[in-house]
């Protein structure tokens, strides 16, 4: 019997300290999380887009809504963090795809969590998503931050970052 409270207590005093261990490695370093998915538009956004007439296939199944999100979330030893594209996104997808979009850049010191979002409508009617996952494999987003005093950097593929949604 006694045996089994000491082991119980070894066993109870080693998962505190793992628990503490993994907690102060998430807090003294950063994470980060890149994704695009590519969904369906859904019948409100189509209802709102304009210029119709230009495309050959206007059709709602051949637009689709382009989410790229990247999220840096980080301890007290982060600054300065500043992100840029090789290229813009309407420039590696052309004129002919990009249909129209908006983003946004956000650092909230508060919560320690740094945001990029970029939300797209794209016209698919005449390009496939391999072609699409190629034309964003051109382009590299970069990330660049100092980190107790010393500047690191981190690049993603965009195109790699591709999930097509149905």
């Amino acid at each position: 019997m006694k045996r089994k409270v000491i082991a119980l207590i070894v066993t109870m005093f080693l998962f505190i300290v793992l628990f503490i261990s993994g907690y102060l490695y998430y807090l003294n370093n950063p994470y980060m999380q890149i994704r695009t998915e590519i969904t369906p538009i859904d019948d409100e956004t189509y209802q709102t887009l304009g210029a119709l007439e230009y495309v050959e296939h206007p059709d709602q199944k051949n637009f689709r809504k382009m989410l790229f999100t990247f999220k840096f979330k980080y301890s007290n030893q982060v600054e300065n963090i500043n992100t840029e594209m090789s290229e813009s996104i309407r420039n590696l997808l052309s004129s002919n795809v990009y249909w129209t979009g908006e983003g946004f850049e956000y650092d909230n010191i508060d919560k320690k969590e740094y945001i990029v979002q970029e939300e797209i409508v794209l016209y698919t009617g005449e390009i496939t998503e391999e072609e699409i996952k190629e034309r964003l494999k051109e382009g590299v987003f970069v990330v660049k931050w100092i980190e107790d005093g010393e500047e690191k950097q981190k690049e993603y593929n965009i195109g790699e970052t591709v999930m097509f949604i149905q």
